[in-house]
């Protein structure tokens, strides 16, 4: 379900002092725009001048929101604290523009685009500032990132190519790869969307530090965490065949943002008749051990590949994979080490995962069967021992979540039940997990176990709690873990943390921390980016950025020339973000095509309408140049008013204009100076069978 956030109490000036707010997330078209605030009274509601910038209109201060209505279809669902808006039809007929060319944006082969920098100072710590520095940059085919430790903290180098058409090398990775966590190389010609084996898989969260994010799996909530790094390395168990992760973050400054990361078993198979690869080779940072990873595919149908590789254990394998649909099972043979196999099925409402296995003398055995409706409940058995010693542990595992309306709190409970016997030791464990979002930007994570013992040992106790306020300048944050050994709850560690966001320049944070010794501690970190635009609080590395600019086509060639003279103060759209040129865009999504739309100015028309740029590469700056055409008067007397004309490309016979004669029979139309027309009669053509382009005014 959407976790619904809730936000602290805002004064408008044209609101009533006991109006409720809201975090309302602004859907328009069906894209969201974003969470902004409503502030709700008996007679009216007022919403930002975010909202209202959003909608198209440039406010500078809050307004009612009932004015939605004048400017197309507004429904409100304040069940869901959800505003669906649909501009009118002018607007909609702005997105059905489609692109009449696709330009490829130049990058230089060395440049950078940004550094992101994340610096902290710890009581603790014998340096006075540790941290970090991330350029980024583009070097040749690569997209580089180049990380400078400063304190006590190792500095290593990273630089990643991907390309997803190269059926040789997709990706490859040099320095410090992520995925194995070692400094070496990496490389592979498998789609993005393959996986690990039946075991986990790690993915990297682009988040500042300090963004709090929930965790979903199947809809079902798993946990809350604090990124302390960025990336931050989080990794995904693979039990099903497909896996399906939500990660809900409130970012520092206050944003929400949501990513959504499917994996499936399925995406390691090789295509039917050819290879597939993966290989790692490197030294570990923390042992400084040596390790050479991966493997090797042959695709024998759509459904079946064979497998011989090295795994992070440096064990030798052959296996078989068989993936249909919802179905998977992979059988492997590690030679005089032992074999394992895994398998899995699914459907909407059941899913099951066992495994076998018998490696280095270490036997193995689970299964799990989850039901996805209702409470969703899970049940897992399994089974472990080597050299004697075995330890058998079932759980199951409930999950509920609702919406209370009269508290506009939504509130997701886990509780569960573990059987657990340790040669012959049984141990009863009852737990849970809870997360609430509360009325006025109130938030609380809590988790309890109590582990019971059938002989006389002492029982434990462990809990884990936090809560936290969101405040138009930042959010409060207070952590609180506890233990009970049977003598007492004893506190291992308390914190209190602010994040202040109200400088867009960089995110502040503050913290205060007490051990379980009570010695206290405390630290402060600024982070943020440094790019072409300048100072701002949201990372860059993990972003792509377009610098935008017209020019006058003297040549009428359709493309800028280095001595065109640039035009600026040209309005322009860049995706749904409007922009005046020459602008720096940043915050793109990398590796995807933009729509580029530009406006005209007073005696020059854009070339195109539409531009599709090609993939937007995340190193360097994407620098594209649109053409802008000087314009031609095309005017005409026929023999009455009334008379429909149109003005026709003799190129294409594309229909650029259409009006109606007046003041005597005059027509006037303009027209890009480069094209070749004529006016005809619109009796005369048959305008069904044209395409039109409404790039010509009326007059």
């Amino acid at each position: 379900m959407k976790v619904l956030a809730l936000v602290g109490a805002v004064s408008f000036t044209a609101t009533p002092v006991q109006a409720e707010d809201y975090l309302m997330d602004f859907v328009v078209n069906g894209q969201s725009k974003g969470e902004f605030l409503v502030s709700r009274g008996k007679s009216e509601a007022t919403a930002e001048a975010g909202l209202w910038r959003a909608a198209g209109v440039n406010a500078a201060k809050p307004l009612p929101l009932e004015r939605l209505h004048g400017l197309g279809t507004a429904k409100i669902v304040w069940s869901e604290q959800t505003i669906y808006f649909y501009p009118r039809q002018a607007e909609t007929s702005r997105k059905n523009l489609k692109p009449e060319a696709r330009i490829e944006p130049t990058v230089a082969r060395y440049d950078l685009k940004s550094a992101d920098y994340y610096l902290t100072h710890h009581s603790e710590s014998d340096e006075s500032v540790v941290g970090s520095i991330t350029a980024t940059g583009r070097m040749a085919s690569f997209d580089l990132d180049v990380r400078a430790g400063i304190g006590n903290h190792e500095n290593y180098f990273s630089g990643q190519w991907h390309d997803e058409d190269n059926k040789y090398v997709k990706d490859l990775e040099l320095g410090r790869v992520q995925r194995y966590g070692l400094d070496g190389i990496s490389l592979t010609n498998e789609s993005y969307l393959a996986t690990g084996r039946f075991s986990t898989d790690q993915i990297e969260l682009y988040w500042p530090v300090g963004t709090r994010v929930d965790v979903y799996r199947d809809g079902a909530y798993i946990e809350s965490l604090v990124l302390e790094s960025d990336p931050y390395s989080y990794e995904i168990e693979l039990d099903y065949a497909n896996n399906r992760y939500e990660f809900q973050a409130v970012l520092p400054d206050g944003r929400t943002d949501t990513r959504t990361v499917e994996r499936a078993i399925s995406g390691r198979l090789a295509p039917v008749g050819q290879f597939n690869y993966r290989l790692a080779a490197g030294q570990s940072p923390e042992s400084g051990q040596s390790l050479a990873t991966g493997y090797l595919s042959y695709g024998l149908t759509s459904e079946l590949s064979l497998f011989a590789g090295r795994d992070h254990q440096e064990r030798g394998y052959v296996s078989a994979l068989f993936a249909r649909d919802s179905f998977s099972v992979e059988p492997s043979w590690y030679g005089n080490r032992g074999y394992a196999v895994n398998g899995s099925w699914q459907n909407d409402d059941f899913s099951v995962f066992g495994r076998v296995s018998d490696l280095d003398d270490y036997n193995q055995q689970s299964v799990s069967l989850s039901y996805r409706a209702l409470f969703r409940p899970s049940l897992q058995y399994s089974s472990r021992s080597r050299y004697g010693y075995e330890v058998q542990e079932t759980t199951l595992r409930t999950y509920h979540s609702a919406y209370i309306r009269p508290l506009r709190s939504s509130v997701s409970v886990s509780p569960y039940l573990s059987m657990r016997e340790r040669n012959g030791l049984d141990t009863k464990v009852i737990g849970g997990r809870l997360l609430a979002n509360l009325p006025h930007g109130w938030q609380a994570v809590a988790s309890y176990e109590r582990e019971s013992y059938d002989s006389t040992l002492d029982n434990m106790q462990r809990f884990r709690g936090e809560i936290s306020k969101r405040f138009r300048l930042g959010r409060l944050t207070y952590r609180h873990t506890a233990m009970d050994h049977g003598r007492g709850w004893a506190t291992q560690q308390q914190s209190v943390r602010a994040d202040l966001w109200n400088w867009e320049f960089a995110t502040l944070s503050a913290a205060v921390n007490r051990s379980s010794t009570g010695e206290k501690s405390f630290s402060l970190s600024i982070s943020g980016s440094f790019g072409r635009s300048g100072f701002t609080r949201i990372p860059q590395r993990n972003q792509a950025t377009l610098e935008l600019t017209t020019c006058r086509d003297e040549n009428a060639d359709g493309i800028c020339q280095a001595d065109e003279p640039e035009v600026t103060g040209i309005a322009a759209r860049v995706g749904e973000r409007r922009v005046i040129t020459p602008a720096i865009v940043d915050s793109l999504t990398p590796y995807r095509r933009y729509n580029v739309e530009v406006a005209g100015d007073f005696g020059l028309s854009p070339r195109y309408r539409a531009v599709e740029s090609s993939r937007l590469v995340r190193g360097g700056v994407n620098r594209l140049r649109l053409p802008l055409s000087e314009i031609q008067e095309v005017e005409g007397q026929l023999e009455q008013d009334g008379i429909r004309v149109a003005l026709v490309d003799k190129a294409t016979g594309n229909v650029l204009s259409e009006q109606t004669t007046n003041f005597g029979g005059w027509y006037l139309f303009y027209a890009p100076a480069h094209n070749e027309v004529e006016v005809v009669r619109a009796d005369d053509i048959n305008l069904s069978h044209v395409k039109e382009n409404e790039s010509g005014e009326k007059s």
